[in-house]
């Protein structure tokens, strides 16, 4: 197990270069309303610490949150719970094969100028750009902060950890070609689906330390 989490540090480390070094938290905050006109919300707590992040995931009804910490330096992903007040988790090798959206964290945020006369508009104390987006499954319009150096392909990049995980809404990103992070953002169904709204939530230029806490967890190895 050493010598496989030491191999995989050399390109890790790359990875980590590649990928911009943010410092911020915030929380994403999605709705997804079907043709029935039933709405289901959803939020992921993120921060960004260099090249390490951690997201909290947040259960639904009888389901325990779920925190996950990478650390490219180390090849490690850290998966941590609580059930029944019982601190557990799993430390696993940082690979494709367990982190399926793991090329998706590298993406990022250059653009180019806007053009004239493109709507703009203040969310939150950022100045936003209105940028429409269309793809194969959605169109839609998105407020893209200008002061924020993070991609919304990587922010979904950390939701895709385990084996055979679906990559689906980072590859969206990606076809959109949105390199920037929208603050708010609404997205209609071209194929009869769920209508999407995300909004980045209590964004702040500081880590939020809780999310990378491991004590008082007992964590087993996991072999590759």
């Amino acid at each position: 197990m050493k010598a496989l989490v030491l191999s995989l540090i050399t390109p890790l480390l790359l990875v980590g270069a590649i990928a911009q070094a943010q410092t911020c938290s915030f929380m994403l905050v999605s709705s997804s309303t079907n043709a029935s006109g039933n709405t289901r919300m959803d939020s992921i707590a993120y921060s960004f610490n260099g090249p390490d992040v951690a997201i909290r995931i947040h259960g639904g009804p009888r389901q325990p949150d779920v925190r996950l910490i990478f650390d490219p330096a180390a090849g490690t992903i850290t998966q941590l719970h609580e059930i029944n007040g019982r601190k557990g988790g799993f430390v696993f090798p940082m690979s494709e094969k367990r982190w399926p959206g793991m090329p998706h964290s590298t993406a990022t945020t250059a653009r180019p100028e806007p053009p004239s006369g493109q709507r703009t508009r203040t969310i939150d104390g950022h100045d936003c750009l209105e940028v429409k987006v269309n793809g194969t499954e959605y169109t839609g319009i998105a407020w893209v902060a200008e002061d924020i150096p993070l991609s919304m392909e990587r922010v979904f990049s950390y939701q895709s950890v385990g084996g055979g995980k679906q990559t689906k809404e980072a590859d969206q990103f990606a076809e959109f070609g949105l390199t920037g992070l929208p603050l708010e953002m609404q997205l209609t169904s071209a194929k009869n689906g769920s209508d999407i709204r995300l909004k980045v939530a209590h964004y702040t230029g500081t880590v939020d330390a809780s999310l990378f806490d491991t004590s008082g967890h007992t964590t087993s190895l996991v072999e590759e």
